[in-house]
């Protein structure tokens, strides 16, 4: 059987798997240090999110003419929530983002149109892949990600919770970094069998210098990390008015980590459901209005933070310009993007519209204009001191849009432009 590097580094970032649900388990662990560093929260779209569903051009001519049944109405009942002009054109949020308007209209979401990465392959997994692992369909297969990359470049020490992805796994975004943990529930996150079990884990791991026994012991040091504080915290049985669901336990989980303040620095969250080929004016309110609900009860719960977090969505690409016969849309091309936080220049809208018009398109799709490693290159320079770019994202030239504020003196770019 050959193994490759990849396979190594993916199993790697993999040891939080032995951490499932079992009570009363309790070990020695080192204090982690509280911090004031900022929390980058990736929040990825899994299955092509339509951006022209999300925030609409609902009075564009082609726009009405492409999408008969299933689009956003800029007025009577059911009507888009405008948000203001982008390339001279009105745009209006899906009408089950009211929570995210208040946000948007507070000035702490900023919107990214027409945003991700140009190319014509329209594969949920391939296109996915390279957006975790930071590269387009024409440049080189890096072996990590990019969230790896940009913790490995950054200067200082990182806790043993500093980087964890609110899921079973890791994602293949923080590829690479040894470090990563995979917390499903910060309730939950304890070693199946117990303390016994623990410690056998422990012994058997201690000393060793493979990379699975010291994956093993810090991800028991996590463990121990979370459930003493867990056990100091005070309780909080406030709702603030999250609608339930998976969504909201995740969210809930990160809270708590917040609130625990062990050194978190990057966080990522899976939101699956967003392919809609058939029925979408059902489907896609469903899973908009449990979106939006969710980041306005997380906002809330974090309103101590908020001047620390730094949310960004993204998802791999949108959907077709035209509805189907299935009144859904099949695998576009250019999608959104929302970055929300206390330090964002929020209540506007950032990129450059291309236009819906036969000519504008690509591939008969909403073009993409903004790559979406330049949004994410500024907030890793403004909001987490990140110098090194050029080792994150090689190929892009760092070129903020003034989505957040920072500093970013001293930042290193990539060696060209891409779009």
């Amino acid at each position: 059987m050959n193994i490759s590097r990849r396979d190594i580094l993916r199993t790697a970032t993999s040891g939080a798997a032995m951490a499932t649900i079992a009570p009363g388990f309790k070990v020695a662990f080192a204090q982690q240090a509280a911090t004031t560093k900022d929390i980058l929260v990736v929040i990825y779209l899994r299955g092509a999110a339509d951006g022209l569903q999300m925030v609409a051009p609902a009075g564009d001519a082609n726009y009405i003419a492409n999408r008969p049944t299933i689009r956003v109405q800029s007025s009577g009942t059911n009507a888009g929530l405008g948000v203001g002009t982008l390339g001279g054109v009105d745009f209006y949020l899906h009408p089950a983002n009211t929570e995210l308007k208040a946000i948007y209209d507070a000035g702490k979401l900023a919107i990214v149109h027409a945003v991700g990465l140009r190319t014509d392959n329209r594969s949920h997994f391939e296109c996915q892949e390279r957006m975790e692992l930071g590269a387009n369909h024409t440049e080189a297969t890096p072996d990590d990600g990019w969230l790896a990359r940009h913790v490995k470049n950054l200067s200082g020490t990182h806790s043993t919770l500093s980087t964890v992805s609110l899921a079973t796994n890791n994602p293949e975004s923080m590829l690479g970094y040894s470090g990563a943990v995979a917390i499903a529930s910060t309730s939950g996150f304890n070693v199946s069998g117990g303390t016994n079990n623990a410690n056998i884990i422990r012994a058997l791991n201690t000393g060793s210098s493979t990379q699975y026994a010291k994956t093993s012991v810090q991800t028991l040091d996590a463990i121990s990390t979370v459930q003493t504080n867990l056990a100091t915290l005070p309780t909080d049985s406030t709702n603030y008015g999250y609608p339930g669901g998976t969504l909201t336990n995740t969210l809930r989980s990160l809270a708590t980590l917040i609130r625990l303040n062990v050194g978190l620095e990057v966080a990522h969250i899976d939101v699956g459901g967003w392919d809609h080929h058939n029925n979408l004016n059902s489907e896609f309110n469903t899973r908009a209005t449990d979106l939006a609900r969710s980041l306005g009860g997380f906002w809330r719960e974090i309103a101590a933070s908020q001047n620390r977090v730094t949310i960004i969505t993204m998802t791999e690409f949108g959907r077709r310009f035209r509805e189907n016969a299935s009144q859904g849309t099949d695998h576009g091309s250019g999608s959104f993007m929302f970055v929300m936080g206390g330090n964002v220049n929020g209540g506007k809208m950032y990129g450059t519209w291309p236009g819906l018009a036969a000519n504008q398109l690509f591939n008969g799709d909403l073009d993409t204009t903004t790559d979406y490693r330049r949004v994410v290159s500024e907030v890793l320079a403004k909001r987490q001191g990140a110098k090194a770019l050029n080792k994150v994202f090689p190929t892009i030239k760092y070129d903020p849009m003034g989505i957040v504020t920072g500093d970013d003196t001293g930042v290193v770019g990539g060696s060209s432009s891409a779009t």
